[in-house]
């Protein structure tokens, strides 16, 4: 018809088709007239979303159950970026659990074109809940498979470094590693300590629970032989300099030393 060839064809100054735009404005009477005149809803904006993913980020649970069965998800993964990121991101819970019951992948991850906006490359809604502290999300997406292991910076240590026993309780409980490390950032002990150390029932949970306690006291050894080396090496140069000089040059090498 006349009606849909306008739908498909008018577009914004940005190139977004008047679904994108209906959609992005919450106006959900025009969403269901384009939707039921076919128009497409896999035509992305200028930043690479579809009108599902505006939807989601904008909170419109009405418009985001119209535009699931029309949108193709396969055209989602192209795009880099799962609805569920952008409804984690702005705490939408309903447009998340909407999108859950869809059956969308919790364990979608960001491209690594988007990852990299990212100062902490998070890849997944997960994280953003965690960061968030959005208990409640984190919950309903840990109930629908939500894997704890996936991003480089790990949700458990998000948590811990946010201080919320709950969101910890549930990502121990949902198989989250205690034990993992930040490959970029390697430590002899599960970087997540560094992040409790301050919370006292926090840390003993996180032990209680399968957190490796001797390689703390490994790391311990390594920074006491490393002093006991140091000064080892400085009382040997001492007593080297002591054979080749005399007198008042022997004050000043010991001042040196223990100042």
């Amino acid at each position: 018809s006349l009606q849909l060839r306008l739908g498909d064809c008018l577009s914004a100054a940005d190139g977004a088709t008047a679904l994108y735009e209906a959609a992005k404005n919450g106006h959900e009477n025009i969403v269901e007239f384009l939707v039921s005149q076919n128009a497409d809803a896999n035509k992305p904006g200028k930043t690479g979303l579809l009108p599902l993913h505006i939807a989601a980020q904008r909170g419109s649970d009405t418009i985001v159950s119209m535009l699931i069965p029309a949108t193709s998800k396969a055209r989602i993964r192209r795009c880099g970026i799962s609805p569920l990121h952008l409804a984690a991101e702005r705490n939408r819970d309903d447009v998340l659990e909407t999108l859950i019951e869809a059956d969308f992948d919790v364990n979608a991850q960001l491209s690594e074109e988007r990852t990299k906006l990212y100062e902490d490359r998070r890849s997944t809604a997960l994280y953003f809940s965690v960061i968030n502290n959005n208990i409640d999300a984190v919950r309903m997406l840990l109930a629908a498979g939500a894997d704890p292991n996936l991003d480089v910076f790990r949700p458990l240590m998000v948590a811990a470094r946010l201080g919320c026993i709950q969101t910890i309780t549930l990502l121990v409980e949902h198989g989250a590693d205690i034990n993992a490390c930040i490959p970029t950032h390697p430590t002899t002990f599960p970087a997540v300590y560094m992040f409790s150390m301050k919370y006292l029932s926090m840390f003993k949970y996180l032990l209680d629970h399968g957190g490796d306690a001797l390689s703390c006291f490994d790391c311990l050894r390594v920074i006491l032989y490393t002093l006991y080396s140091f000064v080892c090496v400085n009382v040997l140069y001492v007593f080297w300099h002591f054979r080749r000089t005399s007198g008042y040059r022997r004050i000043l090498a010991l001042k040196s030393f223990f100042l």
